[in-house]
């Protein structure tokens, strides 16, 4: 028999197949790869996308890497700041070595001068009469900085959006607590991470106790795409007891933002539409590691109480198991999302997955991506910006509800019932958007006590 013929004939199930299981197929570069001119890398620029902290632009250039791009951010002497590209277009010298000026930074080689929008102010080397600066420019991109967290917008300067508004961030007397959060991967296996709900009750939970026992027991979870198709978001049912049902709602916004409820304690009082707790980003750094951008909210009073706020900075959070272990001993003992994301390889394999009902979610995010790229979604793009027109507020859904719900004593109707229950709060949360800014979580909170009354 030939080579050939018995490669053919070998068959890959069953014991001891190691041999017939080598072969390690591409990944999915349509979703993985975010360089230049890829596929999601050209989808994300559309957005403005987190870069560096506001804490790490000092008196000092601040060398980055985002999406395949190596940039320089400073912040210059009158406040403002610039991302510009990292070599100086005169000879490519890195401005990481550059000097923060009143107006710009200066590249250390030659003395060139850069405003923050690439504009070459001085070519000091020159003669008077040159007309080199007029005709030269640094590669920039338009920046801010917003709660703590550089952005920059990288994408096609006629399609720059305006910064989007969640209605998270016009919640009076909120605090902000910025963190990072660096991974050794790809981007898209920490973003879908966050469609996995039942990671939760094994590694969070059974296998490593970074959550609370309220964890434990395994969700009943509907996922969908929202109506536009531009985000993506699950409810997830679970008993507390005989008499309380505990929904949470987990929300994703395409390209990369996060929204995640509060990990802490359960309140199951009061309020009955508790929201996130943090707002996140999923930024690639390269194709094999990205960066989690968060902003933990806080407040004195109401529902943005527990955990420790001051945990939240450069690789640490106050909620367990998502930074990297300090030690290898660690990282096989107390493994978290670190750890189990970088062990899928520094860039997944979706060829050589098998996937289980569990995995309805990470199977429906990469369609609603494919679907986008594919130009089957216009309303996942953002508006271009345009002079004095208000944006519309983006709301989220992300939030914990506890409601009075008694237990039914049979199997099968209780089923029903919780499930019954859980389309009507998704469909309450979801028609919120309709209603004014300021009056739409009171609206969700009355909706839900007549669902309570109604299923009670």
């Amino acid at each position: 028999m030939s080579v050939t013929a018995l490669e053919t004939k070998r068959a890959t199930r069953g014991p001891y197949r190691g041999y017939d299981l080598r072969d390690v197929p591409e990944p999915n570069w349509d979703l993985a790869l975010t360089g230049p001119k890829s596929k999601m890398g050209e989808y994300m620029r559309r957005f403005w996308q987190p870069v560096c902290l506001s804490s790490q632009l000092g008196d000092l250039p601040h060398l980055v890497r985002i999406l395949g791009e190596d940039l320089v951010a400073f912040r210059d002497r009158t406040g403002r700041v610039g991302v510009l590209h990292r070599h100086c277009c005169h000879r490519g010298t890195s401005l990481e070595y550059g000097r923060i000026e009143s107006k710009g930074i200066r590249c250390c080689y030659h003395g060139w001068l850069f405003d923050v929008d690439g504009s070459v102010l001085e070519t000091p080397g020159e003669p008077s009469s040159s007309r080199l600066k007029d005709n030269v420019f640094q590669g920039a991109y338009p920046a801010l900085e917003y709660h703590g967290i550089v952005h920059a917008y990288m994408g096609p300067p006629e399609m720059k959006p305006p910064f989007p508004e969640f209605d998270l961030f016009k919640i009076p007397g909120l605090r902000y607590h910025p963190s990072v959060v660096t991974h050794d991967n790809n981007w898209l296996q920490t973003f879908e991470n966050n469609m996995d709900p039942f990671h939760g009750q094994f590694l969070h939970t059974r296998n490593t106790p970074h959550f609370g026992d309220h964890y434990r027991v395994l969700p009943t979870v509907d996922f969908q795409l929202t109506k536009d198709g531009a985000g993506i978001f699950y409810s997830a049912l679970r008993r507390v007891d005989d008499g309380k049902l505990w929904i949470r709602l987990f929300h994703c916004m395409f390209p990369n933002y996060v929204f995640v409820g509060s990990l802490f304690e359960l309140k199951q009082d009061e309020p009955y539409f508790q929201r996130a707790f943090y707002a996140r980003r999923v930024v690639p750094v390269d194709d094999e590691h990205c960066t989690f951008f968060s902003w933990r909210f806080a407040a004195e009073q109401g529902e943005f109480q527990g955990g420790d706020p001051s945990r939240n900075g450069w690789n640490t959070m106050d909620i367990d198991g998502q930074a990297e272990q300090p030690n290898y001993e660690l990282k096989q003992r107390e493994p978290g999302d670190w750890e189990a994301q970088g062990g899928q390889r520094a860039v997944a394999i979706h060829k050589l997955e098998h996937l289980g009902t569990t995995d309805a979610g990470v199977a429906l995010l990469r369609r609603g991506l494919n679907n986008i790229l594919g130009g089957k979604v216009p309303a996942a793009f953002p508006p271009t910006e345009i002079s004095g027109t208000p944006q519309a507020t983006k709301n989220v859904y992300s939030s914990n509800i506890v409601l009075n719900i008694r237990k039914r004593a049979d199997p099968a109707d209780e089923q029903a019932n919780i499930r019954s229950a859980s389309k009507a709060i998704v469909d309450l949360v979801v028609r919120g958007d309709e209603q004014p800014d300021d009056a739409r979580r009171a609206w969700i909170i009355t909706g839900l006590q007549e669902i309570e009354r109604t299923y009670a």
